[in-house]
């Protein structure tokens, strides 16, 4: 019998079902998120419920026995949009409770390789937003950025941002996955939304970008204007949300 375990799409649940797995040995084929699962024919769906202790204990397990490395590994991977993530972060788990340590070398094995591809992508797109994201200040105050990333590496970006802007409070939203990260001037957080309604733009805000427009334009140099060379560095899908490639 192929056993798939279902849980709430929660990090804790998700380390729920692999506590479940080890408990009762039933190692399951798939671990998927929400009730509704798409399963094959010979699944037998095993519904797991969150238990923070349970998630807790699993969670220490893996920094002793795999170290912090390989925890911070699968918690990026978890922010992925990869919908295999799930069943790839229990393999690893599984395979690194019998590995060790010894888990960062064992690049030749499917899942780990897969993992370690995944956690790559997630960093990168983290990495990348960290530049391309364009704050613009709000009447109320507020510094506004809106990204569209495809996978939801808000719980990546806000340390970096509220370390970087600390007196300054700001709100970055995901119109990916609506969820938007908020920092108050003492800490950060994030909240889940369904889409936003902002202030306008405050006067000086207005008077910035088109400062930063008129310089951006006067540096450029129209002859070496190379935009396959710009889609390789930048890809397209952030222009949308970067002042200098949009009209006021």
């Amino acid at each position: 019998m192929d056993w798939a375990y279902l849980y709430d799409g929660s990090w804790e649940g998700l380390l729920c079902a692999v506590f479940e797995a080890f408990a009762s040995k039933r190692w399951p084929r798939v671990v998927l998120p929400g009730d509704n699962a798409q399963l094959a024919f010979s699944d037998q769906p095993v519904h797991i419920v969150t238990d923070p202790v349970k998630a807790e204990r699993v969670e220490r397990g893996i920094v002793r026995r795999m170290g912090s490395p390989a925890h911070n590994t699968l918690w990026t991977v978890f922010l992925s949009g990869d919908p295999d993530k799930s069943t790839l972060i229990y393999r690893y788990i599984r395979t690194g409770m019998n590995k060790g340590r010894g888990v960062y070398q064992a690049l030749a094995h499917d899942d780990i390789n897969a993992v370690d591809r995944i956690c790559y992508h997630v960093s990168h797109e983290a990495h990348l937003l960290h530049g391309f994201t364009r704050f613009s200040l709000m009447e109320n105050g507020v510094y506004y950025a809106r990204i569209t990333p495809k996978n939801s590496v808000l719980p990546l970006l806000m340390p970096f941002f509220a370390d970087r802007y600390t007196d300054q409070p700001l709100l970055v939203y995901d119109a990916s996955h609506d969820l938007a990260g908020v920092y108050d001037l003492h800490e950060w957080y994030l909240v889940e939304t369904h889409g936003l309604r902002l202030p306008g733009l405050a006067e000086e805000e207005t008077a910035c970008r088109r400062l930063w427009k008129l310089f951006y334009n006067t540096i450029a140099i129209a002859q070496r204007e190379n935009p396959k060379c710009r889609r390789t560095n930048m890809s397209k899908r952030y222009w949308g949300n970067m002042t200098e490639l949009n009209s006021l």
